[in-house]
């Protein structure tokens, strides 16, 4: 089992391919990876240096695997960040590649635009989501803000962003992952399908994490492809990221304590479950 992952790395700590690699890894899945940009570490420590690369050199990347004849191993397309907005176009090369080799491939979306209502990507980025990739995708990963945005709608309460995951499902994807949903007590995930609607949630914790959603989507896409099973993959991918962050808050570390716990993340899923709730 192949997972060719599409999207940022640094050299410091973990968000992009520099944790959903491990993670995916962790999970017994091979990873082909092809970074978008190339940065010292998060943005989020006020400076870094390095830059993006550009979209023709992701597309050779690709143009390259696709050549060797092996996009038939190829079970997942996974994508997150882009450096600029000419890299959706490689980006949907890469999975109508994988799909002439593999017609069951899927393809995983993890849109990433911003949080919390502010948008983090250059100008372009998200409408190139929007109308190159999501019509693509077979998942989609958004959380609140990104989900509003790719809908054209705004989302308040729960009730809003099933209405709001049923108006992507008519776009492409068969399954929307609402992400970082904080209510009361708890962070909640839910998975709409056009039939059904689980949640899986864990404690919130008090203070932000680099990374997180970067590695639910890593989480997700691993489970979804061992096990085929969306409400498993939903729960254990919470499971999972409540292991890492519950780490990360134990020893007081700014980078998400992803290593320390990597050979107990295979065994989040062996007893997770999902709660229909629809």
């Amino acid at each position: 089992m192949a997972i060719l992952s599409i999207q940022s790395a640094v050299a410091y700590g973990h968000v992009g391919n520099a944790v959903a690699v491990p993670a995916l890894q962790a999970l017994g899945l091979e990873v082909w990876r092809v970074d978008t940009v190339g940065f010292s570490n998060h943005p989020g420590h006020g400076r870094f240096t390095g830059g993006v690369r550009p979209a023709t050199e992701i597309a050779h990347l690709i143009e390259g695997i696709d050549t060797l004849g092996v996009m038939g191993e190829c079970e997942a397309v996974l994508s997150g960040y882009l450096g600029e907005a000419a890299t959706a176009d490689a980006v949907a090369g890469a999975v109508e590649a994988a799909r002439r080799a593999r017609p069951d491939a899927r393809y995983v979306l993890d849109p990433v635009i911003g949080d919390d209502g502010r948008v983090f990507v250059r100008e372009g980025v998200p409408e190139a989501i929007r109308d190159r990739l999501l019509p693509l995708a077979d998942i989609v990963l958004p959380n609140p803000s990104e989900l509003g945005w790719l809908a054209g709608v705004t989302v308040g309460g729960m009730s809003d962003s099933i209405d709001a995951a049923r108006l992507l499902l008519d776009r492409g994807p068969c399954l929307v992952v609402i992400t970082g949903v904080e209510e009361a007590d708890e962070m909640a995930t839910y998975a709409v399908s056009r039939d059904a609607v689980w949640r899986a949630a864990a404690t919130r914790r008090e203070r932000r994490f680099n990374g997180t959603g970067d590695l639910f989507a890593a989480l997700f896409t691993g489970w979804v492809t061992r096990t085929g099973d969306p409400d498993h993959a939903l729960a254990a991918s919470v499971a999972g990221l409540d292991l890492v962050t519950g780490e990360t808050e134990r020893r007081g570390t700014e980078e998400l304590a992803l290593i320390p716990v990597l050979a107990e993340i295979a065994r989040t899923g062996e007893h997770a479950s999902a709660t229909r709730i629809a």
